[in-house]
């Protein structure tokens, strides 16, 4: 067996929520994730979850990989997935308007289903966490400042290849920030 293939199933049988929860969001957002968006996906509600019940879903580290924070396996096991046909990766072609004449852009790849997902793994508060995360960010993450600020602040501080900490606050009270009404322009810092 090869190295690649080793560390596909080891991926595979030591990471069976991180797993599940791929499929989860792949499955709720179809074709709207793409491995930076999985990732941060992933990483949020791992935050979330560890804010308020100290462990952490998938049970996986995170690294401060490209900009990203990436959970450990990740890669390996979007592979072995791929390779099971799981899922599949497709590039977004559009086109676009020069001065002269349209051409054809690869935008970015975007992850789709190929199978259901079985959320039974999950416990009750780790579903609801996982719907919270997928219902707030929608496959975007424009406004993780605003919603996991605390969580963005670690993975931004760490250094790159790093693992990134997660935080336990008092009481399992967690900050987060408020829009006013007037102009969408005043924050007030709420700890939920």
């Amino acid at each position: 067996m090869e190295t690649s293939e080793k560390l596909d199933c080891f991926a595979k049988d030591h990471a069976p929520k991180l797993h599940y929860a791929i499929l989860y969001f792949i499955n709720r957002m179809p074709g709207k994730l793409n491995r930076s968006t999985l990732s941060k996906h992933l990483y949020y509600s791992d935050g979330h979850f560890y804010q308020k019940y100290q462990r952490k879903i998938t049970e996986m580290n995170y690294l401060h990989v490209e900009g990203m924070p990436v959970p450990r396996f990740f890669n390996e096991l979007i592979h072995w997935m791929v390779k099971e046909k799981e899922i599949e990766i497709i590039p977004d072609i559009v086109k676009e308007v020069t001065d002269a004449e349209p051409i054809t852009v690869i935008k970015g790849l975007s992850f789709h289903p190929r199978m259901p997902y079985d959320l039974s793994i999950f416990s009750k508060e780790e579903k609801k966490v996982l719907h919270s995360v997928a219902s707030l960010l929608n496959g975007q993450t424009l406004l993780e400042t605003r919603y996991f600020p605390n969580l963005y602040q670690a993975y931004v501080q760490t250094g790159m290849f790093e693992v990134i900490p997660f935080h336990v606050f008092p009481d399992g009270i967690r900050p987060h920030l408020s829009w006013k009404a007037w102009a969408g322009k005043i924050f007030r810092l709420m700890m939920e």
